[in-house]
């Protein structure tokens, strides 16, 4: 998904920059069966969420820890959030004030990535900035402000957002992908570098082939790229910034609406003929499908999807894995296809925040 082939993986800063106290992972109970899945499958004693739990176990994304602050603070429950958030700052936070997209162990050793994800970094601070009003808490409005300006100060390119930024050497990408624009994280961030209105204009004047957006965006050539194979998950996501920022997306609406209603809506279709390019659904599209929708203002349309959602969750209640989004069968899982819809879930009941 992100732009981050060109700097290698191999590369792993050591967790200088940490507390010196290792924060604890609380107990709780939940009444989301997803939620205990998570805590109970995906959640270590560290309190890191694993990617999932066959050859990804020891990897730790910052994109799963922002989607759980997301659902904590949607569900107004402030130790928890507080406890996630002791853990964010002291594996995620990078001395920078960027944040580190990925986490890896190897026995009791956690290294981090020495590099960012601007989506991340933004999430982290849409829920800070969410979670200061809430709980009427102004150290997050604090963590949050000193994210945004280490964000809108070396993670932007001619005034745009940039995927990434080594934060070793502060170099940056190339590319914005457009579903990087969380509309919310921007009005959090200082607008005197105009990024909000740069952002806006950004999707604005984006083409559309047919139904589709443009994935991403080369600010050097000032270009727009689109994918050959349209992956449904970064269409909802794009989906979701143009209705965030009050664009249209009434095509792009109604070609998902045929979709669901000839029977389902894949995960990949080919730019060209607009026919599915895979054979499997996801669902992870179908929980961005209920953000998109609810910011559509079409709650019921959105209840229908939930409704098939969940016939991809474990419903016995006497499994092990009761609640995950899991093939049993093989243990395949990720992180993101259970935050996704527990937070979709969760936003349904009481109002929402975009992912």
């Amino acid at each position: 998904m992100r732009q981050l082939v060109l700097l290698s993986a191999a590369l792993f800063l050591t967790l200088s920059g940490c507390s010196k106290e290792t924060p604890s992972l609380k107990s709780y109970e939940s009444t989301f069966a997803t939620e205990s899945f998570v805590r109970k499958h995906l959640l270590t004693k560290e309190g890191l969420i694993r990617t999932n739990i066959s050859d990804r176990q020891h990897e730790f994304l910052s994109e799963s820890i922002g989607l759980y602050l997301l659902f904590l603070v949607d569900q107004k429950r402030e130790d928890e959030f507080a406890n996630q958030i002791d853990i964010f700052k002291h594996y995620f936070l990078d001395e920078s004030n960027l944040v580190s997209w990925r986490l890896e162990q190897t026995g009791d050793d956690i290294t981090a990535s020495p590099v960012n994800a601007w989506i991340d970094d933004a999430r982290i601070i849409h829920a800070l900035s969410k979670a200061a009003d809430v709980f009427n808490e102004p150290t997050y409005t604090k963590l949050a402000e000193k994210i945004s300006t280490a964000l809108t100060t070396k993670g932007v390119k001619d005034g745009l957002p940039v995927d990434y930024v080594d934060l070793t050497t502060n170099e940056t990408g190339d590319v914005l992908t457009l579903s990087y624009l969380d509309e919310a994280a921007l009005r959090y961030m200082p607008s005197s570098n105009n990024l909000y209105l740069n952002s806006k204009q950004l999707l604005e004047e984006a083409p559309l082939q047919g139904p589709f957006f443009a994935k991403s965006y080369s600010i050097s050539d000032q270009k727009y790229h689109f994918d050959d194979e349209i992956n449904m998950i970064d269409q909802l996501y794009v989906a979701i910034r143009y209705e965030q920022f009050n664009l249209n997306t009434d095509v792009f609406y109604d070609f998902f609406k045929e979709q669901f209603n000839q029977g389902l809506v894949y995960g990949r279709y080919d730019l060209d003929s607009k026919e599915p390019a895979v054979n499997y659904e996801s669902q992870a599209v179908y929980a961005l499908a209920i953000f998109y929708l609810l910011e559509r203002d079409e709650k019921e349309f959105a209840e229908t999807i939930m409704k098939h959602l969940k016939t991809f969750m474990i419903s016995d209640s006497s499994s092990e894995y009761y609640g995950g989004y899991i093939d049993v069968s093989n243990k395949e899982t990720h992180s993101f296809d259970n935050l996704l819809p527990l937070l979709a879930e969760g936003g349904l009941l009481d109002g929402y925040l975009i992912p």
